[in-house]
């Protein structure tokens, strides 16, 4: 693991080309999708920085966050290199360019590229003599000039975890929670020291900057409830297995992380995300899918705390009152498996229904993940839905893009641009006060209305002051269809099938 990408700063946000264009609050929304795992709309919120953005310093920092993300966050170093290499050629001059030279140095250097790295590294102190990283720079050229003896390079193995738990952020912002069980429990502090006794209900509030139990002020900014015995603990009223950290916020109030082992995880995730009653076959696919996107965030969150989040932003958790027999059984018949491309985790994005074609990540958010590509999928053209038809009022769409943060005048037009091959719209333009601007199709989607634009599947047309769409499907369109699954599992298909089906060339272990 290259060590120097944690010292990734972790901001972000979605650019809207052509807009008003705010690139700080941009740059917030980026950070801000890398915050929570979600990588590759970190990518497509940093690419729209690159290409909109006025300002050289703010589109080198962009790039450089892509190719930080390539290397660390999607386990490919080739692309991060490419980013890196954009960074140095068009912005030499930018306090960033340095971080570009030495990034490029250490991947080249476990790549056994040991010439390529002493000159990135030499180039570095040349460049950059009062750097940050002048001495471990130093230290770097010295061992490039001087490598062990060349090994062969190995394709990375994907080893099970020790420690299979997992942290899921289920509450955060509140100033007041209540704790009870059928049981008993404890309430610790970070050390293990007992803070309550043996207690079957326990009310912690914040106040004056310090967290309360029951009233008695702890002085504790971190403590964990843990039951004495196999019994769900219940958080304001919702049960969840494993046990509750309660952490002060840097925002001043409390954040909540549920820890269970991923199992246990999975029963709360399986029925929020697909329906219980669907056929077996689907939900062990989805059982499966999650399984390996929590594992792979696990694997890439060690410097936070938390590993995932209860909501859409990683995948939906509803705790121990979410769970139904014939999930949870669909958890324990695939416990333990995961897929895999080039012997690493996936990053297995899902979605609702595909329309009748997956789409490729580079298409929706300009991240290249081989094994996320667009695929033919008739299954999901059967599901009940798929077609829609929407007629949306153009003073609606103003207000709705305004209240984002966008500056959108009187519209007059509003029609697609760019269309992918598999028929999704990737940009759209918006003829307004005497203006054009141009969002991507999916910002489009998200910052009007997703409940209302399923997806961006669709065909315009403008009449009057109303905009009718008609489309296929619902969600990004990215990884495995929810709903396709459910079709071929009706028709037959087991579990692998679906799964590669969906994800090109991973293997199911």
């Amino acid at each position: 693991m290259i060590y120097y990408v944690l010292l990734i700063i972790f901001v972000l946000g979605g650019a809207c080309p052509c807009l008003a264009y705010n690139a700080n609050q941009a740059m917030e929304d980026a950070d801000a999708f890398l915050r929570s795992g979600q990588y590759l709309e970190a990518v497509g919120a940093y690419q729209d920085i690159a290409d909109v953005s006025p300002d050289p310093e703010m589109k080198a920092r962009a790039t450089l966050r892509i190719g930080d993300i390539y290397s660390y966050f999607l386990n490919n170093n080739e692309k991060a290199l490419e980013k890196y290499s954009v960074v140095i050629k068009k912005y030499e001059s930018s306090m960033y360019a340095a971080n570009a030279h030495f990034n490029s140095g250490m991947i080249l250097y476990e790549k056994n590229r040991y010439k390529e790295a002493l000159n990135e590294f030499k180039t570095y102190l040349k460049r950059y003599p009062r750097g940050d990283r002048r001495d471990t720079a130093e230290f770097m050229i010295e061992t490039c000039s001087r490598p062990p003896p060349a090994v062969k390079e190995e394709k990375p193995s994907f080893k099970k975890a020790k420690e299979e738990n997992v942290r899921v952020l289920v509450v955060t912002g509140i100033h007041a929670l209540r704790v009870d069980s059928t049981s008993t429990f404890q309430v610790r502090d970070g050390y293990g020291k007992d803070m309550s006794g043996r207690v079957r209900s326990a009310a912690l509030t914040i106040s004056g900057g310090n967290i309360r139990l029951d009233g008695n002020s702890l002085s504790r900014d971190k403590l964990v409830i843990v039951p004495l015995e196999d019994r769900w603990l219940n958080l304001n009223g919702t049960p969840y297995r494993g046990e509750l950290r309660i952490e002060k916020s840097v925002r001043g109030d409390i954040d909540v992380i549920n820890v269970l082992d991923v199992e246990s995880y999975l029963y709360g995730v399986v029925p929020k995300e697909m329906s219980p009653r669907w056929p077996l076959e689907a939900l062990k696919a989805q059982a499966i899918a999650a399984r390996t996107y929590a594992l792979y965030q696990k694997d890439k969150s060690k410097d936070k705390e938390y590993d995932v989040i209860a909501t859409t932003a990683s995948q939906v958790y509803g705790g121990a009152g979410a769970e139904a027999a014939t999930s949870n059984q669909a958890v324990d018949e695939t416990t333990g498996m995961v897929l895999l491309y080039d012997g690493q985790l996936a990053l297995t994005y899902f979605h609702a229904n595909s329309g009748g074609m997956t789409e490729e990540a580079s298409r929706v958010w300009s991240a290249d993940v081989p094994y996320l590509k667009a695929v033919r999928d008739d299954y999901s053209a059967k599901a009940p839905g798929c077609a829609w038809k929407l007629s949306l009022n153009i003073d609606k769409i103003r207000t709705a893009l305004n209240k984002k943060g966008l500056d959108v005048g009187q519209i007059e037009k509003v029609m697609p641009v760019d269309i992918s091959p598999s028929g999704r719209v990737t940009k759209i333009k918006i003829f307004h006060g005497g203006r054009e601007s141009v969002l991507t199709g999916n910002d489009f989607r998200l910052k009007t209305d997703p409940t209302q634009v399923k997806s961006t599947l669709f065909t315009m047309t403008n009449e009057g002051d109303e905009i009718h769409l008609e489309g296929k499907g619902s969600g990004h369109g990215v990884g495995m269809s929810q709903w396709g699954a459910y079709i071929m599992a009706r028709e037959g298909f087991s579990y692998g099938d679906i799964l590669r089906h969906y994800y090109y060339g991973v293997e199911l272990r």
